[in-house]
């Protein structure tokens, strides 16, 4: 080195002036050239200051930020090199590839929000579960539904606007975190700091002391994320479709060897650091293990009852978590310490919702059963190990949106605006054997089909018959004259999934409400061959279609009883089919629906899914 430049570079060393840059690495000279965009800046901002009040030791993450702050240069610079002689906007010049910054920046700033949740995960609880709660929550909307952490005196209520954050203790409204665009809730971490909400077509994560989006994942399949304790995370990706188990502080990710890949809930098992993975027709549990490295996970369990669960209610477990409680036209028990199912049989009961109460044998069932002139909704109190049932004495309103917040051991009821706790869920009278209690219910008998029924049925059969070309005899025939020819051309090509339920997530109605709300039920596409939706409900539902890449929706018929809405279809043709709607094989309403959609598009309903109540059903798929 010269001289002359061994002095300036040792003089612009001592004065750490801006001059002293151009003699800094190539890499750090680009990345002053063109900095971190603010998203980043404010990440590792927020990580700083939560690191400060956890006392956290931020050296190592430091250390790899470094890492691939360096990366970011050197890959978007594609080999160039400054000359110590440039200055920084000679250097921001040369830097072309705004694309490849961008993206990178993203990147980095998921990057420090999953460490930061990791570090969040870790932390005491955002406020201590109360030896008192205040006896009700107000909320500024109407409540469509509530999260309960276990470990935490929070409770968020959602909102069709936004997720309000109450402290249990004192029933003060903490924050008030807008809802967005649509998004449902996915899992409440036990401390209650974090939400995971499948948002658009992504996972989005709440850190819920700030009231901001902590980070935004792109790829996991059904856009779930569900925590484990404070050891991290599980998603499944859309690519390799089975679990991963990620210790989101350390970077350390467990491939979990199961062909689970819709999972639905995950509960803590009695078994210390053992979690089940709940899904339709598959359930598994895993262990997790700690060692200097950080947290990892293996299979530990994998099991096929044979039989598809239509719903596993996050948070539903029984006060002493040794069950977790499902719903499939009515409870569903899920042993936490055998993966082992059972399904009483309480027809012709037709129950929407089994929630926990303090008393781990006691589950409350809301539904109800047919009388001469309609349905009678029932609130029952059932003993799982004694098979009793009992009305539930819970005031004058009967309503499908009792709760139970796991912290307190207390059930609630959301009211409207409100959530008021209950003392208790008091039996009206002495319980009995459930076969006897159902025995007593009035049998009624289906109606048989009236001669106009009757007719219209014929008509609908040789209306199909006429668009398939031939009658009943075999002989060709014109088609119908009312046949929608455009449908059934569709038709040829696509293939036909009918979803049916009586309600959806969050709906109010029923005896002493005032209102009636529409629920929500989400429907995944997977990439296949076109699909033909057919949705249908009793109650007013707001149907929202979720294509994955790749996947394409034909067209969509939708009837109810009550009317509802489509959202999500993008270009295909919405058909309303009016007041035609089935959530169960084998009833008169499934036999007009099948003759309606056989009518339009000369195909029957095909593949068949229904439950009383409805959240999310996947369809298509198919070769």
């Amino acid at each position: 080195m010269p001289g002359r430049t061994r002095w300036v570079v040792l003089g612009c060393l001592l004065a750490s002036t801006m001059g002293c840059q151009r003699f800094a690495a190539p890499e750090e000279r680009i990345n002053a050239a063109l900095p971190p965009a603010a998203e980043v800046l404010e990440a590792r901002q927020a990580f700083d200051e939560q690191a400060r009040l956890q006392a956290f030791d931020a050296a190592r993450i430091d250390s790899e930020l470094h890492s691939r702050l360096k990366m970011r240069a050197l890959e978007c610079a594609h080999g160039y090199s400054p000359s110590w002689l440039q200055s920084e906007e000679e250097v921001r010049a040369q830097l072309t590839d705004a694309a490849c910054f961008e993206k990178a920046d993203r990147a980095l700033a998921q990057w420090i929000g999953l460490r930061h949740a990791g570090l969040l995960l870790a932390a005491p609880p955002l406020r201590p579960v109360p030896a008192q709660p205040a006896p009700w929550l107000v909320a500024g909307e109407r409540i469509s539904e509530g999260s309960f952490p276990r470990e935490a005196g929070i409770a968020v209520l959602h909102t069709a606007t936004g997720h309000e954050l109450f402290d249990l203790g004192s029933g003060e409204r903490l924050r008030q975190i807008p809802r967005g665009e649509r998004s449902f809730v996915v899992d409440i971490s036990d401390n209650g700091r974090l939400l995971s909400l499948n948002q658009g077509q992504a996972t989005v994560v709440l850190d819920l002391a700030r009231g901001k989006p902590l980070l935004r994942l792109e790829h996991a399949s059904d856009q779930r994320l569900f925590w484990l304790g404070q050891a991290g995370a599980l998603y499944v990706p859309e690519v390799t479709r089975r679990p991963v188990f990620v210790d989101l502080l350390n970077g350390l990710e467990s491939d979990i060897p199961t062909p689970l890949h819709r999972i639905t809930a995950v509960s803590p098992m009695p078994v210390p650091g053992r979690y089940a993975l709940l899904g339709f027709n598959r359930h598994a549990a895993i262990d997790l293990h700690q060692d200097a490295r950080g947290w990892t996970a293996r299979l530990a369990q994998e099991i096929e009852p044979g039989q598809a669960i239509g719903q596993w209610p996050r948070g539903n477990l029984t006060a002493d978590r040794s069950m977790h409680l499902g719903q499939q036209n009515g409870p569903v028990l899920m042993d936490l310490r055998t993966l082992r199912i059972r399904k009483p049989e309480l027809a012709p009961l037709m129950l929407a919702i089994t929630v926990p109460t303090p008393d781990p044998d006691i589950a409350y069932l809301f539904g109800h059963h047919r009388i001469a002139n309609g349905v009678e909704h029932q609130a029952l109190l059932y003993s799982i190990s004694r098979h009793t049932l009992a009305p539930a004495r819970i005031g004058k309103r009967l309503s499908s949106t009792v709760t139970y917040i796991p912290s307190i051991g207390r059930n609630a009821l959301l009211d409207d605006f409100k959530l008021v706790l209950l003392d208790g869920l008091a039996p009206a009278q002495a319980p009995v054997d459930a076969d006897a209690y159902l025995r007593q219910l009035p049998v009624v008998e289906p109606e048989p089909a009236s001669t106009d029924d009757a007719a219209q049925l014929a008509a609908l059969r040789a209306a199909f018959l006429a668009q398939a070309g031939r009658d009943s005899d075999g002989a060709t025939r014109a088609p119908a004259t009312g046949a929608d020819h455009d449908l059934a051309a569709l038709a040829r090509t696509a293939i036909i999934e009918t979803v049916g339920v009586y309600e959806g997530e969050g709906a109010v109605h029923g005896a002493g409400s005032s209102v009636r709300e529409p629920g929500t039920v989400q429907v995944l596409v997977r990439r296949g061959k076109p699909v033909i939706l057919v949705l249908t409900s009793y109650e007013p539902v707001n149907w929202i279609i979720k294509p994955e890449p790749g996947a394409k929706v034909a067209a969509v018929l939708h009837g109810g009883y009550h009317p509802s809405q489509v959202h999500g279809a993008g270009d295909a043709r919405i058909i309303d089919m009016g007041r035609v709607y089935a959530y169960k094989r084998g009833e008169g309403g499934f036999e007009r629906l099948d003759g309606e959609v056989r009518q339009r598009s000369g195909k029957p309903v095909g593949r068949f899914q229904g439950n009383y109540r409805g959240n999310l059903f996947q369809v298509g798929g198919g070769g």
